[in-house]
């Protein structure tokens, strides 16, 4: 990038009324008078920032609402294969109140959860796929963390040995774009790469398709009707 060492000018509107009491006060000094030139008190408007355009489409949607508890989630998967990487932040599954907090995670394929307990009890952390098989069972200390990654796409049960009222979900996606939407239905995805995508609606044990087309920019997207 190259970096120029010329002033930035930027030029700001002005009122017409400025102007006006200016040239009233230069008219009245060349006669001798003693105008005063008095601030126009109507703030001047923001000068808005053009909008970026970085190629990449924005998702603003709306799905079902949760009902009964029944939340959904949104999955985009591209029909051509695309590079996105993996999130760089952790996801976190806390462990207080004797409570998995919170308790459903939605993570990518690779992606590494970290495991806390940030209660002075002694809890348990016992992760099982959808088989019922044991991926890991590990004791957590109060302040302790265990990080684990979930390489296959499953959906996994988390739960206590030491409180069996102590229960979470961990669902593994191989999409590079998901998201639960919000408790009303809206969802959004930021920076989607155009393309034809297939649009998964998740609801408990109910799945939706629709094939889509993403362009650059806004675009909107209903899945109430699936």
């Amino acid at each position: 990038m190259l970096w120029s060492n010329m002033p930035i000018v930027r030029t700001v509107p002005f009122s017409t009324r400025w102007l006006a009491a200016a040239v009233l006060a230069l008219m009245a000094g060349g006669c001798g008078g003693d105008a005063r030139v008095e601030p126009d008190p109507t703030p001047l408007a923001p000068v808005a920032a053009a909008p970026v355009d970085t190629g990449l489409g924005q998702i603003v949607g709306t799905a079902p609402a949760v009902t009964r508890g029944v939340v959904s989630i949104v999955l985009l998967d591209p029909v051509a294969d695309i590079d996105v990487p993996l999130p760089e932040e952790v996801a976190v599954m806390d462990q207080y109140g004797r409570m998995f907090n919170p308790g459903f995670l939605l993570v990518r394929a690779g992606q590494t959860v970290r495991f806390t307990n940030s209660e002075d009890d002694l809890h348990t952390v016992h992760a099982k796929d959808s088989a019922g098989e044991s991926l890991f069972n590990v004791a957590t200390l109060w302040g302790s963390r265990y990080e684990y990654t979930f390489d296959l796409a499953d959906d996994y049960k988390v739960v206590c040995n030491t409180h069996t009222e102590m229960e979470a979900d961990i669902m593994v996606v191989s999409s590079p774009y998901a998201v639960v939407a919000d408790t009303d239905g809206a969802f959004a995805l930021p920076d989607v790469v155009p393309g034809i995508y297939t649009a998964t609606l998740v609801r408990g044990t109910e799945r939706h398709e629709l094939q889509l087309e993403i362009v650059a920019g806004r675009n909107e997207l209903d899945l109430t009707a699936l």
